[in-house]
């Protein structure tokens, strides 16, 4: 990672960085050309009487969407929150909340394993608090410049319970062996021959 020049005398010179590495980004203080003394009485002179300089260059950073949909019926989702880590447990960001498309985009991300936790559900669905939704960000490079990674999640809505009794009109008692079919709204057979127990009754869940 070395680039020497020979023969330079003391003085003034300006230093500019005109192309960064493959993946990387030009170092901001020499973008635009930066003012360098070299003299051979300062600490900066080595064993060889060397002046040397370090210049650092930070990598190019990717981005990530996010998009959350209900589990059955593929609707976008508004309203989750996620928290979002790097694969050693670092909190990169927190309060991420989809938006009316169901999605979060995340900008800034160096190169590296990183995942996703829901820390709140939409309205009326499951939070799915243990599970981790991972990605990568690739380094980027000629091939990956510019990619956004995908991630999908999903949400079940929040499941209910229902119980029908059946009865005598006359008398008020309660009737067992009457048997039921369960239709959505829309028509669709949800499910069949359920049978009042001894106590008149049926209990469906979720």
């Amino acid at each position: 990672g070395q680039l020497a020049w020979n023969n330079l005398k003391s003085g003034k010179y300006v230093l500019v960085e005109t192309s960064a590495p493959d993946g990387y980004n030009i170092a901001s203080d020499y973008a635009a050309g930066k003012e360098i003394t070299v003299t051979y009485a300062d600490h900066a002179v080595d064993s060889n009487n060397n002046f040397t300089l370090d210049v650092t260059n930070e990598e190019k950073t990717g981005s990530v969407v996010l998009t959350k949909t209900d589990s059955d019926t593929n609707k976008v989702l508004a309203g989750a929150t996620f928290s979002l880590y790097k694969s050693d447990g670092t909190k990169v960001a927190s309060d991420l909340t989809t938006d009316a498309k169901g999605q979060i985009s995340k900008d800034g991300l160096k190169p590296g394993d990183y995942y996703f936790v829901e820390t709140a559900a939409p309205a009326g669905y499951d939070l799915n608090k243990d599970k981790q939704y991972k990605f990568a960000i690739a380094f980027q490079d000629k091939e990956n410049v510019g990619k956004v990674v995908k991630v999908s999640a999903t949400n079940a809505e929040t499941t209910g319970s229902v119980v029908l009794t059946k009865t005598d009109s006359d008398t008020g008692n309660n009737l067992a062996g009457a048997k039921f079919d369960l239709y959505a709204a829309d028509g669709t057979k949800v499910a069949k021959n359920l049978k009042t127990d001894a106590k008149g009754e049926i209990k469906q869940d979720g």
